[in-house]
């Protein structure tokens, strides 16, 4: 089989790995990505495994004569910001996936790991639907949940994601291989939403009103890359970039959320509940701090965040 690859991230690295390993031949299509670290491991990585690529030039034709030109079996999408028009592929039989981070229809959108982990499913989902007109929107014909562990960060489940649709992958093939048709799964009864990409208000944390669990999980949400969660000390903004929530008997009711309850050598902040939880590192004046140096910048016991 011939099948065609697009994206603009490296998460299609096991999937193509796999996919050659097979002996399967892959083309992939290219969007440079913003960051040059990521272009470099998929251009490294493509080299060494002598993977047929083509680049992005022009976001407007490109795609389009890579499509019509090639005549795959089969085509996945992993990661592309653009919405491709269907209609410019008149004469196109290649079957185009698309593999999306997130279950479908309640979490449509760009970023569905983060969202999925700030509102600290159980589950976190991902899911292969057929390509259509608009984002997201496409029937779904692969879908697989795994357990939201409390050691999880956006950057883990976004690698465990890109291993996961591999599966995802060879399921459709086989059904294409066998020349079966396509069967759909049912998520009428679920609730569509979309979820759009993160502004800062969705990562600021508010010591009035979260939690312990929602700021753990925002935490998890935007590590790393938003360095976690985002608050403000003296004016400045600081970003707690991982945290535990930790057994402190009884909730605490006389401290405001946001103050610091401990600082010997760690930083233990309560939340609007009374819960505390351990902070481990920060993110402060441009410095990475580990916590056992926090009173050195000035965060010690009976200051407060916010």
């Amino acid at each position: 089989m011939h099948i065609g690859i697009i994206s603009d991230s490296d998460s299609l690295i096991p999937l193509v790995y796999t996919l050659a390993a097979q002996k399967l031949q892959v083309y992939l299509f290219y969007s440079p990505s913003q960051d040059s670290f990521i272009n470099q491991k998929v251009l490294g990585f493509v080299k060494q495994f002598q993977i047929s690529i083509t680049e992005e030039k022009n976001s407007k034709q490109d795609l389009y004569q890579w499509l019509i030109a090639g005549k795959y079996d089969a085509c996945f999408i992993i990661g592309y910001k653009h919405l491709i028009q269907l209609n410019r592929l008149n004469g196109c039989s290649t079957p185009l996936f698309n593999i999306h981070f997130g279950p479908l229809p309640s979490f449509k959108g760009p970023v569905p790991i983060f969202w999925q982990l700030k509102k600290g499913n159980e589950k976190l989902g991902l899911a292969i639907h057929v390509l259509s007109q608009k984002f997201d929107e496409g029937q779904v014909i692969w879908a697989k949940e795994i357990d939201n562990l409390p050691h999880y960060n956006f950057q883990l489940v976004k690698h465990l994601f890109s291993q996961h649709c591999v599966e995802g992958v060879f399921f459709i093939l086989r059904i294409l291989i066998n020349k079966l048709p396509l069967t759909y799964i049912d998520n009428s009864t679920s609730v569509a939403a979309y979820q759009k990409r993160p502004e800062l208000k969705d990562v600021l944390i508010d010591w009035r009103e979260m939690t312990a669990t929602e700021i753990h999980n925002l935490i998890r949400a935007g590590n790393p890359w938003n360095k976690g969660a985002a608050s403000f000390f003296k004016g400045q903004e600081l970003k707690l970039m991982d945290a535990t929530m930790i057994d402190n008997g009884q909730p605490t009711t006389n401290s405001a959320g946001g103050m610091i309850v401990n600082d010997d050598n760690c930083l233990h902040i309560i939340c609007s509940d009374g819960k505390v939880i351990n902070v481990n590192m920060v993110f402060f004046n441009d410095c990475f701090i580990p916590t056992y140096q926090c009173k050195h910048w000035g965060l010690v016991k009976g200051e407060k965040l916010g």
